[in-house]
């Protein structure tokens, strides 16, 4: 599914990864960890096109996107979201929600309002909201969420867009304990699809619950790649993550 060999980026003199090699299977839910400070969305911005890397062999689907630019490799369904809200804050909950269908229907529906969709996808809209508890703010905008609530929103994007490889970043981050519960499910959905799905996060408590494998770095190269039944009492967690 996905492939990335001798992966390198630097900020001027800073070489931020160094020699990353990465093959990630179809359906593997994989979870990217490292100390705080380490730069931990560089391997996702590398994954999907915003850093421009300077010696790199990346992978998707057989098809080498080293080249491709951010646009083309989301149409070719690698999706993600950030550590901030990135939704459409002028426009309602639904109408952020319909953006998950646009490049999956005709060109007629990209023309007309939303409530013209078919009735199918309207209520697969709805009954999310419903599921989050947002379907009573389904007609308002965006912008009248909470921070907590944005974040729900954009994952439930993301869900509903159906993507072959989901890219997370930090999904819980300034999400309540309260929601963070909806997060856990979205996120359950996705990888009961049989979905890719590669996470950063610093939460062990929630992660476990679906993640097959753990990525490890430290100073930018991976240091550690376990199965979770390999990891979970591993030494090398407690001397890197929470002792440096």
């Amino acid at each position: 599914m996905l492939k990335l060999e001798n992966i390198e980026w630097s900020v001027w003199w800073n070489r931020i990864l160094k020699w990353i090699d990465l093959d990630v299977k179809k359906g593997e839910a994989i979870w990217v960890i490292w100390p705080n400070g380490c730069w931990k969305t560089s391997l996702i911005n590398s994954i999907n096109g915003f850093n421009k890397l300077s010696n790199w062999k990346i992978y998707f689907k057989w098809k080498k996107i080293s080249k491709l630019s951010i646009e083309k490799r989301s149409l070719l369904w690698m999706w993600r979201v950030f550590q901030s809200p990135w939704i459409f804050k002028t426009l309602t909950l639904y109408e952020n929600l319909a953006f998950a269908f646009v490049n999956r229907l005709s060109w007629k529906y990209k023309i007309l309002p939303s409530y013209f969709f078919p009735e199918k996808i309207k209520f697969k809209i709805d009954s999310l909201l419903k599921d989050l508890d947002l379907y009573k703010k389904r007609g308002e905008l965006a912008w009248c969420l909470s921070w907590w609530q944005m974040r729900l929103l954009e994952i439930a994007r993301l869900y509903l867009q159906d993507t072959d490889l989901y890219l997370l970043d930090e999904p819980t981050a300034w999400v309540s304990p309260k929601l963070k519960s909806k997060v856990i499910k979205l996120i359950k959905k996705i990888t009961d699809m049989w979905k890719t799905v590669i996470i950063v996060e610093h939460d062990f408590n929630f992660i476990w619950k679906f993640v097959d494998r753990l990525i490890l770095m430290e100073d930018g190269k991976v240091i550690l790649d376990w199965k979770y039944s390999e990891v979970k009492n591993s030494e090398v967690i407690e001397e890197v993550y929470f002792w440096k």
